[in-house]
């Protein structure tokens, strides 16, 4: 499993999960990844859901090009209407989904590519949390009861204890990069 020469932008809301990000930053990281810190605005603080940890935004999301990363990874967050409300975010995955970059999600996460992509998940086959099952059968996608579940370039696992999973689908994803499509 290798990711060398491969960046993956993480798009996270402040207080994210602490241990899911330390899950994908390591495999990505020690497969020989790098991962980018997308948030709200540059140089800003984000504090995981411990608030023991601090991190600094690496790049705000309209200043994110598509030739800048490999995948888009959507984080867990207990609320996800912060993250919904950003029509930079939003804008980030539908441009991201158009370019045919690899986009995954964990949890909750799914819920903002529901709220960027809507219909255009018509047909595809995608996992999330319960609670997310209706919004995805919404936009018209098929909820798959699994763990972790890949539809072309769009990866998304259950819960955050799939991440560690969801991690290893990635960058298998990313090492056979070149071919994919829409």
């Amino acid at each position: 499993m290798q990711a060398r020469g491969k960046t993956v932008a993480l798009l996270l809301p402040n207080h994210f999960n602490a241990n899911l990000f330390k899950t994908l930053r390591d495999c990505v990281i020690g497969s020989g990844g790098k991962i980018m810190i997308v948030g709200f605005k540059k140089d800003e603080p984000l504090t995981d859901s411990t608030r023991k940890e601090v991190f600094t935004v690496d790049v705000s999301p309209e200043n994110l090009g598509l030739g800048d990363y490999d995948a888009l990874v959507v984080l867990d967050s207990a609320t996800p209407e912060e993250m919904i409300a950003s029509r930079k975010n939003l804008g980030l995955i539908r441009t991201s989904y158009e370019g045919q970059k690899v986009i995954g999600t964990v949890d909750r996460g799914v819920e903002l590519l529901v709220a960027a992509l809507g219909s255009l998940l018509s047909g595809r086959n995608m996992t999330g949390p319960a609670e997310s099952r209706i919004d995805l059968e919404g936009a018209g996608a098929n909820f798959v009861d699994e763990d972790v579940v890949v539809d072309k370039y769009l990866i998304t696992a259950k819960t955050t204890s799939d991440a560690e999973k969801f991690c290893h689908v990635l960058i298998d994803m990313l090492q056979s990069i070149s071919g994919l499509a829409a």
